[in-house]
C-alpha cells in the first residue's frame, strides 16, 4: 500500500486537473448602430460583482468656487472609504496637487466621488475631463452645483443653477421613485431615512423637461414633495460617463444608504470595449479641448477631436490623454495601461527609448493610431511618425495635395459600411511587405494598416480625417468606430455578430464586454465570410434580428461549424431556407412558430445556462420588443438536447434553445435580445444575463481543459508533480527504513502525577 500511495496521488491530482469546476470564472482579461448614444439606464451590468477603483477627492481648503452657490461645504470621506473599502474596492484619496498632476485617470481609475465637496477652479477642467473621457461620477449634496457651472447638465454652459433648479430643504424621509440597479434592496415607494436640516434636491420636473431628460432616472424625492429630487443616475446620449447624485455629505451614513451607496459605485464604472489615449507629450499640432493649448501647436475648435472622443465614449470606449511628464513621456509603464495610442503630427520629436518603448508595446498587443498630414504643413511631423514607425510597413510620402476629396475604398474588414470617406489636405503613403491599403486617392494610398506582432497600427495621411471638421463627412463616423473596433480587437477570439443596432450598446455586445473578454464586432450580414476568413475564432457569438441570412451567409455559418467552429446563435427565420444544412448541423428542424411575444419556458431550470455567472431564479423569459418574426419552435435532432421551449413543460416540437451534446453549439430559435424584462428582479435586463450565461458556458464547458491549460503545460505540471512526490516518498521511506532498525527510546513524562 505504502508503494502504490504515491501513483494513487499522482492519478488523483491528474484526473483533477482534467476536470472544469462548474463555477465560472470572470475573464480578468482588461484590454483590454445607434452611433450616438446607448439604449437606457439599465443597458449595462448583470449580477456579476465588479470591484471598482475609486478615486475620492480629499481637500481641505472648502472655500466655494465663484461660480457656485453651494454653502456649508464638508470634506467627509472616511465613512465613505470604510465603507467602500469593506465592499471589496480599492479606494483612493487625491489632493487638487494630485489632480493637477493628472493623476486623475480613466485607466487608473473607475469613479470619481465629490463627497459635498467642490473642485477647486485650478481642477475644473481636469475633473470635467475625467468625465468627458468616460469616467464614473457620484456627486453628494453640494456637489450637484459642479454639474451645472461645470458644464455637464447643460453642455458648455457655467451657470450656477441654485434656486429654480436646485436648492437646500429640510429632508428627514425618501421614497424609492423606480427600480434601479443602484437602488437593488429598494422597490418603488420604499422609505429610507436620511435626516438633514439642510439637504441639496433637484427640481424633478426641470430635469424630465431637457432635452435629453430620458438621460436621466429619478431615484428618490423628498417623501412630502414629489418634485424634489434627492437621488438620480444619469446615462448620458450627448458625452462623458454616469453619474449619480444623493443627498447628504457622508458624515454619518445611515444604514438605509449604505447599500445604495455601494450598488451605485457598482453601477457607476465603465466597462470599455477598449482604452484609448491621445499624445499631448510630443506637441501635436491639434488637440481635443481648449484647455489643452499650452500642450498643442494651434487650438481651433473646428480642428479639434471632441466630437471623436464623445463618439468614442458614447460607444463605450475610455479616453485620456497623455501629459507630458518628467518621468519619461512614451514610457512601456505608461503605454501598458491602454489598447489604442493616437498620435496627431507631432512638432516635437520621439527619443530613441520611446520608439523602442513603442515598438515592444505594439509588438506586444498594442495598437497605433497615427494621423500625419501633407508636407507644405511646415514642421517635421512627417518625418517624426516616419522614424516612430521606421519598423513598420508603411510611412509618410511627400506630396502635399489640397482640398477635400471622397477617398475609393479597398478591401478590408475596418470598411464594413462605408463606401467613402471625405480627407482634407493629405500627403500620399508608401505602403510595401504585410501593411495594406484601405483608402485610395487616385490609386494613392491615404490610409493603411498593418498586423504587427501582437498588435496593429493604422497611418492616415490626413490628420484631420477624424476632426470636428471631417469626422461628421460622408462615411467618417462608421470608419472611425471600425477603426476603433478593429484596433482594440488585436487579441480577441471571440467574433460577434450584431445586427440590432446600439453600436457597442446592444445587448450581445454589452454581455461581452461586461464578462470581460476580448472581441471584435460586425453588423453587416455581407461581412459574414470576411470576418469569419480573418483569423481563427475560438467562438462566434450571432444576434441576428434584423435581416435574413441569404444562402451565402448561411454557408459560412456551415463551413465555419463543419469546420469544428463554437457557435452561439439566436435567430428568427429558419423556415426562410428550412432545408438548409446548417440546420442539422445545429440539431434542429422547424416546427412551427411561436406567435408574438413568446415565453421562454426552463425545461432544466439547473442548467448553467440559466444560473451562472446570473442566477435567473424565474421559471420563464419573456419577450417584449415588437419583432415582426419572433423566432421559430424547433424539433430537436438525436445528439443535441433541449433547454428551454416554447412550452411550460418539455414537448417535441416546442424548443427554443438547443445544445449540441459536446458543446460545440448552442441555438436560440427566440430572440434572446427581446427578452427585455426582469423577471428574477434582480435590476438587469433579462437579456443581457441569458447573453452572458450562454458565452460564459460555450467558453467555459464541462470537460476539456481547465484554466485555458494547453495539454503540454498539463503534462509538465503533473511531471514535476510526480517527481515531487516520488522524491517525497523516497526520503519517506529511508526514514522509515531508519526507524525501524534504530528505535528511539520514549521520552519520560514531564507532568508532575
Amino acid at each position: 500500500m505504502t508503494r502504490v500511495a504515491p501513483i494513487l496521488i499522482v492519478g488523483i491530482f491528474l484526473t483533477s486537473l482534467l476536470m472544469v469546476p462548474s463555477v465560472f470564472v470572470l475573464s480578468v482579461n482588461s484590454p483590454l448602430a445607434n452611433v450616438d448614444g446607448p439604449f437606457d439606464s439599465q443597458a449595462l451590468l448583470s449580477q456579476i460583482p465588479h470591484n471598482a477603483r475609486i478615486a475620492i477627492y480629499n481637500e481641505a481648503n472648502l472655500t466655494v468656487p465663484d461660480l457656485s452657490l453651494a454653502v456649508n461645504l464638508t470634506n467627509n470621506i472616511a465613512e465613505l472609504t470604510t465603507l467602500l473599502e469593506g465592499a471589496g474596492h480599492s479606494v483612493e484619496a487625491l489632493s487638487t496637487g494630485d489632480i493637477l498632476n493628472h493623476e486623475l485617470m480613466t485607466a487608473d481609475y473607475d469613479v470619481f466621488i465629490l463627497a459635498n465637496q467642490l473642485p477647486r477652479e485650478s481642477i475644473t477642467d481636469l475633473v470635467r475631463e475625467f468625465w468627458l473621457g468616460g469616467g464614473g461620477l457620484l456627486t453628494l449634496d453640494g456637489a450637484v452645483s459642479f454639474l451645472w457651472y461645470g458644464g455637464i447638465f447643460v453642455p458648455g454652459s457655467t451657470s450656477e443653477g441654485y434656486g429654480p433648479w436646485w436648492q437646500y430643504i429640510p429632508t428627514d424621509s425618501q421614497n424609492v421613485t423606480v427600480r434601479h440597479p443602484t437602488m437593488k434592496d429598494y422597490h418603488i415607494n420604499d422609505t429610507v431615512y436620511q435626516s438633514g436640516e439642510d439637504l441639496a434636491t433637484v427640481w424633478g420636473p426641470w430635469i424630465t423637461g431637457l432635452d435629453n431628460g430620458d438621460d436621466y432616472t429619478l431615484l428618490l424625492h423628498n417623501s412630502t414633495n414629489i418634485n424634489y429630487v434627492t437621488g438620480f443616475a444619469r446615462e448620458s446620449s450627448t458625452e462623458g460617463g454616469r453619474i449619480v447624485f444623493f443627498s447628504g455629505d457622508g458624515s454619518s451614513i445611515p444604514a438605509d444608504f449604505q447599500s445604495i451607496i455601494i450598488d451605485s459605485v457598482e453601477w457607476l464604472i465603465p466597462k470599455p470595449k477598449g482604452r484609448i489615449v491621445y499624445d499631448l507629450s510630443h506637441k501635436p499640432r491639434i488637440g481635443v479641448d481648449p484647455w489643452d493649448a499650452e500642450f498643442i501647436t494651434i487650438w481651433t475648435s473646428i480642428n479639434s477631436f471632441t466630437q471623436f472622443r464623445t463618439l468614442a465614449v458614447n460607444n463605450t470606449y475610455t479616453f485620456d490623454k497623455l501629459y507630458p511628464s518628467a518621468s519619461g513621456n512614451l514610457t512601456a509603464v505608461r503605454l501598458a495601461k491602454y489598447d489604442v495610442l493616437v498620435i496627431v503630427w507631432p512638432d516635437v520629436n520621439f527619443t530613441t527609448s520611446e520608439m523602442t518603448a513603442v515598438d515592444q508595446w505594439v509588438n506586444d498587443g498594442g495598437s497605433l493610431l497615427m494621423l500625419g498630414d501633407r508636407t507644405g504643413l511646415g514642421g517635421d511631423g512627417n518625418d517624426y511618425i516616419n522614424l516612430l514607425l521606421h519598423n513598420f510597413d508603411m510611412s509618410l510620402g511627400t506630396s502635399d495635395i489640397l482640398g477635400n476629396l471622397a477617398m475609393t475604398p479597398q478591401t478590408h474588414v475596418t470598411l464594413e459600411g462605408c463606401t467613402s470617406i471625405t480627407l482634407g489636405n493629405r500627403n500620399y503613403l508608401n505602403v510595401i511587405g504585410t501593411a495594406v491599403e484601405l483608402w485610395t486617392d487616385s490609386g494613392n494610398a491615404v490610409v493603411a494598416a498593418q498586423d504587427f506582432g501582437d498588435g496593429r497600427a493604422i497611418l492616415s495621411a490626413d490628420m484631420n480625417i477624424f476632426d470636428n471638421s471631417l469626422l461628421p463627412q460622408t462615411n467618417n463616423v462608421r470608419f472611425s468606430l471600425n477603426v476603433l473596433d478593429w484596433l482594440t480587437a488585436n487579441d480577441a477570439e471571440i467574433l460577434v455578430f450584431s445586427s440590432l443596432g446600439g453600436g457597442m450598446h446592444s445587448d450581445v455586445l454589452t454581455a461581452m464586454r461586461d464578462l470581460g473578454y476580448p472581441f471584435q464586432s460586425f453588423y453587416t450580414n455581407d461581412y459574414v465570410d470576411d470576418f469569419l476568413d480573418s483569423k481563427d475564432w475560438n467562438l462566434f457569438v450571432v444576434e441576428q434580428g434584423n435581416y435574413f441570412f441569404d444562402t451565402a451567409q448561411l454557408d459560412a455559418l456551415y463551413a465555419y461549424v463543419n469546420g469544428g467552429g463554437k457557435l452561439v446563435m439566436s435567430y428568427f427565420d429558419i423556415d426562410d431556407d428550412a432545408t438548409h444544412p446548417l440546420w442539422s448541423l445545429l440539431g434542429v428542424e422547424h416546427a412551427g412558430e411561436p406567435g408574438d411575444f413568446p415565453t421562454l419556458y426552463l425545461w432544466d431550470s439547473t442548467h448553467r445556462i440559466f444560473n451562472e455567472p446570473n442566477d435567473h431564479s424565474a421559471a420563464n423569459y419573456t419577450s417584449s420588443l415588437p419583432f415582426t418574426d419572433d423566432g421559430d419552435e424547433l424539433t430537436v435532432l438525436n445528439g443535441f438536447t433541449a433547454l428551454a421551449g416554447s412550452s411550460a413543460n418539455a414537448q417535441d416540437g416546442k424548443a427554443f434553445i438547443v445544445m449540441k451534446n459536446d458543446y460545440q453549439t448552442l441555438y436560440n430559435g427566440f430572440l434572446i435580445s427581446g427578452a427585455q424584462s426582469d423577471e428574477d428582479d434582480s435590476t438587469y435586463r433579462d437579456s443581457i444575463e441569458l447573453w452572458e450565461n450562454e458565452i460564459a458556458f460555450m467558453l467555459n464547458p464541462p470537460g476539456g481543459l481547465p484554466f485555458n491549460l494547453d495539454p503540454m503545460t498539463i503534462l509538465l505540471i503533473g511531471v514535476g508533480v510526480l517527481a515531487i512526490v516520488v522524491i517525497g516518498a523516497v526520503v519517506l521511506r529511508s526514514r522509515g527504513s531508519a526507524s525501524t532498525s534504530k528505535p528511539k527510546p520514549k521520552k519520560k513524562t514531564t507532568k508532575k502525577k
